[in-house]
């Protein structure tokens, strides 16, 4: 597992580094086998291994998938109780006592730790975690998503029309606007700090981490930098920042001069802790504030500590250690959820948003275009006949084949959905992709047992990936 794959599962590759820390909670999520369950800071099982996914826990309460072909999702307790049973195709974690719920055929909702409904939004594509009492959701047009935010109580404070956010933090929010650029608005949708910003992350403490003409840097509140725009990659990390220069890895005071020296080719913040984790070569080992190995390199993976544990990889299974190198939990198990990197590092969790299954011609193209053009080809069969789905396998032999750098952008695709005409069980939605100069393409649906699938034949075209495959710019 190496930093880019969790950057790319990172949500907006927030690394805000003021995170929930998922060692407090004294349960972590573990897979042995092709089933999660969960373990205490002694390795026992708690909650046996019984889960397609699983969550970590907050306020109590965890959101996991069951074992059953539909992989519903529900939320249990600390003994592995549901509290609320597993019935919703989707479910977010709770955040601020609310978590967003979809049934099979429904929209999003939010429900409270009982269960009990609040408010539903029929009209919305997608809804996120809240936030500083702020949830996102957006809207499907001719431009794509286009996102605003509503209360607890369901109602629109701010209206959707910027193509991407962030989260509330500290009162403000990251945006972006029409023009693909970042800046921050509050809490009435003022704008706070202009849009001139390539990308931006949460703020925490008053600062935040800001990209500009290609490099990072730091900002306060007043939109000045406390740390240069000048290096390719950046964590805040307390009052130093683990900074990257071209290949590199070390870490700088607020002045920018070195005070770890670049030495290591990949790296984790110390985030107050005595260690921090560090590859140098192969292996990931841990070194102490002044840049000495304390453990010398020797794991596949290594990952920060919390509450004085590490987890670490070896040999393709993870364990924990403590701050002396010795195993407090023994590597036995097959794989620790997105859900807990995550956490350790933002206010925000794997399981943060959840999609409308409503079945309709526009809905079901857009979540199939967004399936296919992401590569998560699992997602785009859910919507596509059987023919359709064998075209996806095709695809997913050759994804090993397409470049990180390719994988990241088609990541970064607008997916226009601009018309739809019905005729009886057949449709056709018209859509565009921002990397195709928005020309315009039709992708075919058909209507079977009730549902609306997306369908290709012999004389229909297929979609070509290698459309977005090329440099920005060229033709389509």
């Amino acid at each position: 597992m190496n930093k880019l794959y969790l950057l790319v599962l990172f949500w907006l590759f927030v690394a805000s580094c003021d995170g929930w820390h998922p060692g407090g909670n004294q349960l972590f999520p573990v897979r042995s086998g092709e089933s999660y369950g969960y373990i205490n800071r002694s390795g026992k099982v708690v909650i046996p291994f019984r889960y397609y996914r699983a969550g970590c826990f907050d306020g109590g309460v965890a959101v996991v998938s069951d074992n059953s072909n539909n992989h519903r999702r529900g939320y249990i307790d600390k003994d592995g109780k549901y509290v609320i049973a597993p019935v919703y195709s989707y479910a977010t974690s709770f955040s601020e006592g609310l978590a967003f719920v979809v049934h099979s055929g429904g929209v999003p909702q939010a429900i409270d730790k009982n269960g009990v409904a609040k408010f539903s939004l029929p009209e919305a594509q997608s809804a996120e975690n809240f936030s500083d009492g702020l949830a996102a959701f957006s809207l499907l047009g001719p431009t794509g998503e286009i996102w605003g935010f509503v209360s607890k109580q369901g109602n629109q404070v701010i209206a959707p029309h910027f193509r991407a956010v962030s989260y509330f933090s500290e009162g403000w929010c990251g945006v972006m606007n029409h023009m693909g650029t970042w800046g921050y608005i509050n809490k009435s949708g003022e704008v706070a700090i202009d849009y001139i910003y390539e990308n931006v992350q949460p703020f925490s403490g008053g600062k935040a981490k800001v990209a500009i003409h290609g490099k990072w840097g730091v900002i306060d509140k007043n939109n000045r930098f406390v740390l240069n725009p000048e290096f390719t990659d950046l964590d805040v990390d307390g009052e130093r920042y683990l900074v990257r220069r071209k290949d590199k890895w070390g870490w700088v005071d607020k002045d920018g001069l070195e005070v770890i020296p670049y030495l290591f080719t990949d790296a984790y913040p110390f985030k107050g802790n005595n260690l921090a984790a560090v590859k140098s070569g192969e292996k990931w080992g841990y070194i102490n504030t002044k840049g000495k190995f304390i453990i010398a390199p020797q794991y596949d993976f290594a990952f920060g500590f919390d509450d004085g544990m590490a987890l670490v990889e070896v040999n393709g299974k993870y364990g924990f250690i403590d701050e002396q190198g010795k195993f407090v939990i023994h590597p036995d198990f097959d794989h620790v959820p997105v859900d807990y990197y995550i956490r350790y590092f933002a206010r925000t969790s794997a399981f943060y948003s959840v999609k409308t299954d409503i079945n309709k011609p526009k809905t079901v193209a857009y979540k199939w275009l967004t399936g296919f053009y992401h590569m998560d080809y699992d997602e785009a069969r859910r919507y596509a006949t059987e023919d359709t789905r064998g075209l996806l396998d095709q695809f997913n032999t050759i994804s090993d084949m397409i470049s990180d750098s390719s994988r990241l952008r088609m990541q970064s695709l607008i997916i226009g959905i601009r018309d739809c005409k019905e005729n009886g069980n057949r449709a056709i939605v018209t859509y565009t992709l921002s990397d195709n100069k928005n020309k315009e393409q039709l992708l075919f649906l058909v209507r079977t047992g009730g549902r609306w699938l997306v369908q290709f034949s012999k004389n229909q075209e297929e979609p070509q990936q290698e459309d977005v495959l090329e440099e920005p710019g060229a033709e389509g």
